[in-house]
């Protein structure tokens, strides 16, 4: 078990965790799933509740709708969403497929928004994937100081498919292709089963701020519209919001 600087709050965040990949749970299931006693979870869930984080719901507990005020609050106050959620929507609309905004925090990419039809189930607002294993995140790294791949390939690197780029050489040519094109492709390297394609947001020093992405199945992200005509979307999409974002 991971050693927290409070163990209480590291207690504490496992259980909302662990609530939010099951929906509900009572504190024996928690209790079993995390390896902490019983009366521990209790007293984790009663002050949650009591906060107005968690709902007791017959001896179930769920996730309360006060984390939902913070998590709009703190999306809010990113200047790239408001800036660029408008353009975002319109860039659903005119691909037909899944447009996402997305940012680096702490490494990861993280989708910041997503607007559209068909969008892949293991993805939502807050996903948060490696940098390099998505378009978008290749948008970003491609845009920062070199030092940052070595930083996001750090620890135990994984790929989320067999196409995931996980070796640093390889990843750097790569990302000097999407330097050169300003766009970047992720063909199945997050899902076997869906392409994207991404362009940087960047600020007044050429410093990824984020990226745009659009991403939709394989079958139909082919040919030349995966290759022109969603690129090209991309790209007006990225370019507009830049002009506002730096504005």
């Amino acid at each position: 078990m991971v050693e927290y600087p409070v163990g209480a709050t590291g207690a504490t965040f496992q259980i909302i965790e662990a609530l939010a990949a099951v929906e509900r749970a009572g504190v024996t299931e928690l209790a079993e799933e995390l390896g902490r006693s019983k009366g521990s979870v209790h007293d984790h869930l009663a002050t949650l509740e009591q906060l107005g984080y968690v709902v007791n719901e017959g001896g179930e507990y769920r996730l309360g709708l006060g984390f939902l005020e913070l998590g709009t609050g703190v999306r809010r106050r990113e200047k790239l969403y408001r800036v660029g959620r408008r353009e975002v929507e319109q860039l659903a609309s005119s691909s037909g497929e899944t447009a996402s905004l997305v940012v680096e925090e702490a490494g990861e990419a993280v989708f910041l928004y997503r607007n559209g039809h068909g969008a892949d189930a293991t993805l939502r607002d807050g996903s948060r994937v490696p940098l390099y294993a998505c378009g978008a995140g290749k948008a970003i790294l491609a845009n920062r100081p070199p030092a940052a791949v070595g930083t996001a390939l750090r620890g135990d690197v994984e790929g989320a498919t067999d196409r995931t780029l996980v070796d640093e050489d390889e990843l750097r040519r790569e990302l000097q292709t999407v330097r050169d094109q300003g766009l970047a492709f992720d063909r199945g390297e997050l899902d076997p089963d869906r392409r994207s394609v991404a362009a940087p947001v960047v600020d007044d020093d050429g410093r990824a701020a984020g990226a745009v992405a659009v991403s939709g199945p394989t079958d139909r992200m082919t040919g030349k519209r995966f290759e022109e005509d969603v690129p090209g979307l991309v790209l007006s999409s990225a370019n507009a919001i830049t002009v506002e974002f730096v504005n």
